[in-house]
């Protein structure tokens, strides 16, 4: 399994995730806050403490509800999705850090050739 860390914008934070053989496994964990999984390639099973197992199939989303324990596991190959989840502080208040250089629109945050090694759709 491959995570990448993607970041944060405003409040809201993303992190990628690939399972990119059937049967590779995200063994699951658990969160104080509930989150939403965005599903966007690929078919999976979720196995939520306390909940019969599902199967879903991209394009999606799955919602993992706050203190229960969760597990994913590719029904295909090449599955890719995202977590998606408020950032919040110690006593669980969402905060809100949003700032220039974590605006895409902005160049506060980047170097200089940052927009010119990125590529655009036409370039594609």
């Amino acid at each position: 399994m491959k995570q990448h860390e993607l970041g944060f914008f405003g409040n809201i934070w993303v992190r990628q995730n690939e399972l990119q053989n059937v049967g590779e496994t995200f063994q699951g964990h658990k969160h104080k806050f509930d989150h939403v999984t965005l599903l966007v390639s690929g078919k999976v099973s979720v196995e939520i403490e306390g909940y019969p197992k599902k199967e879903f199939t991209a394009p999606t989303f799955i919602v993992v509800r706050k203190e229960h324990m969760h597990k994913i596991t590719a029904l295909t190959d090449d599955v890719i999705y995202y977590c998606v989840f408020a950032l919040r502080d110690i006593d669980g208040e969402v905060m809100d850090i949003f700032g220039p250089q974590h605006d895409p629109e902005s160049a506060s945050g980047v170097s200089d050739n940052y927009w010119d090694k990125v590529k655009t759709l036409e370039s594609t």
